[in-house]
């Protein structure tokens, strides 16, 4: 048994340590909504209404370009409130963070110091009540409020021209009409919110969706890359958060240089290179991508001479436009790119390019086109994962054509989408392609995963 002296020591120290906790845990939810509105599922906006004491600067007959400097890590900074407010023509409040500033003696000596050399004493500090609202708050900070806080909340969305599209989880399905009617409310330029519904596995790439809040319009108009694009949401596919990914590509374009893009969608990639003076031939299967692919090259201004379009399917237009087109582009050492953006099926199309032509039909060339190809990868090891699924899906062995392996974005937890570059040298164009293929489809059959009893692992075992 502790000595009564230890005891209460220890009593004491519990006490203080408990009390410094909660303080800072008030602390940390001052400027936020009050714990009341968790759990809501109808948006009620007047529930967001908190008053709390605000601390001040009055400053009268002082000019605030003096002062802000000093001040200017300190001033309160929340949504639709200016920390700079003129009462009248003689009197101007600087309003504080109360997360920063308790009292007069909270500011460090030294600014206190500067702001007495402005004439800024203790008698300029006061604290007011301010009732914070709805308004007041930040969608991020409604949002963390309302929904459970032992579930991931809502990560990201995206903004699509004036759509703003959810992929909801199942658990904050309940709360999708309040959260569409936040989103509504704080999103700058939004007037549709929408949830999808299904995963994108169809032949066109588009996903069905629910209209959760506002204009039921799903035609829209995005910028990108000095671009404007059109298109009607529901019915093609778009993705904002390639808009970097695109322009990396597109930066890789100069005047004069080829483009063959095999799943063209819209035009993220076939547009701007075509407003480069590259010479494109802009492919996609999806009719309603098609019309709008077209539309776009005419908005954007893109002289005729440089765009050729198709509407068929991705091995078709391999097979037969890029056959029949590239050969006089390697003889011309041209620059030529290929990109084929389906990330769920993409590297089945390079199997295409394999053999596609005869050794007399295709000239030497010292130029090999570059192939973008995109791709998901699932799993810890993306690179890895990546390279064995080239090596598993491409009927030849692509080892040393890859230029590279690139990270484009995180999907969901251990899903990657990635992008190869891959050098389609003379050898690959001119292949034995039925003998490529034969071999490909041999090593798929002889291969077996085998359960080794003596330690529990599995290990990949060939015939």
């Amino acid at each position: 048994m502790l000595p009564l002296g230890n005891r209460c020591f220890q009593l004491l120290f519990f006490r203080i340590s408990t009390f410094l906790t909660l303080s800072q845990k008030h602390m940390d939810n001052l400027l936020k909504p009050p714990e009341s509105v968790c759990g809501m599922r109808v948006l009620d906006r007047k529930l967001f209404e908190k008053t709390l004491e605000v601390p001040v600067i009055t400053l009268k007959d002082i000019k605030v370009s003096a002062v802000l400097p000093v001040l200017k890590k300190y001033l309160l900074k929340v949504e639709k409130l200016k920390p700079i407010q003129h009462v009248n023509p003689e009197e101007i409040l600087i309003y504080l963070s109360p997360m920063l500033v308790q009292q007069w003696e909270s500011i460090p000596e030294d600014v206190r110091q500067r702001l007495h050399s402005e004439h800024i004493k203790d008698e300029n500090f006061k604290k007011i009540l301010y009732t914070f609202k709805y308004e007041n708050f930040t969608a991020e900070e409604i949002l963390r409020a309302i929904l459970p806080p032992d579930k991931e909340g809502l990560s990201s969305f995206t903004k699509v021209g004036h759509i703003v599209h959810l992929n909801l989880r199942e658990h904050l399905l309940p709360y999708k009409n309040v959260i569409a009617e936040i989103l509504l409310d704080k999103v700058p330029g939004c007037r549709t919110v929408v949830n999808k519904t299904n995963i994108i596995d169809n032949t066109y790439r588009n996903f069905t969706m629910d209209i959760l809040i506002g204009d039921p319009d799903m035609l829209t108009t995005v910028k990108e890359n000095n671009c404007k694009f059109k298109f009607d949401f529901s019915k093609v596919y778009w993705n904002s958060r390639l808009c970097t990914e695109h322009e990396r590509i597109v930066n890789k374009f100069q005047e004069g240089d080829v483009l063959f893009d095999v799943f063209a969608g819209v035009g993220p990639f076939a547009v701007p290179a075509g407003k480069k003076k590259c010479t494109v031939f802009a492919n996609d299967l999806n009719p309603e991508s098609f019309k709008w692919l077209k539309y776009n090259f005419e908005a954007n201004k893109v002289d005729q001479t440089y765009y050729k379009l198709f509407n068929r399917d991705g091995h078709d237009f391999i097979k037969n436009d890029i056959k029949l087109l590239l050969p006089k582009f390697l003889e011309c050492e041209k620059n030529v790119y290929i990109t084929m953006n389906l990330p769920a099926m993409a590297l089945e199309f390079l199997n295409s390019f394999v053999g596609l032509f005869s050794h007399e039909i295709l000239p030497e060339y010292s130029k090999p086109p570059l192939v973008f190809v995109y791709c998901f990868a699932k799993g810890e090891d993306c690179m890895e994962i990546t390279k064995n699924k080239i090596k598993d899906t491409v009927a030849y062995d692509l080892s040393d054509k890859i230029v590279d392996v690139f990270r484009v974005r995180t999907v969901s937890s251990l899903k990657e989408m990635m992008r190869v570059t891959v050098r389609l040298d003379r050898d690959i164009l001119i292949a034995d392609r039925k003998r490529k293929l034969e071999d490909h489809f041999n090593d798929i059959q002889n291969k077996k995963v085998i359960l080794d009893h003596s330690d529990g692992k599995e290990q990949e075992k060939v015939k």
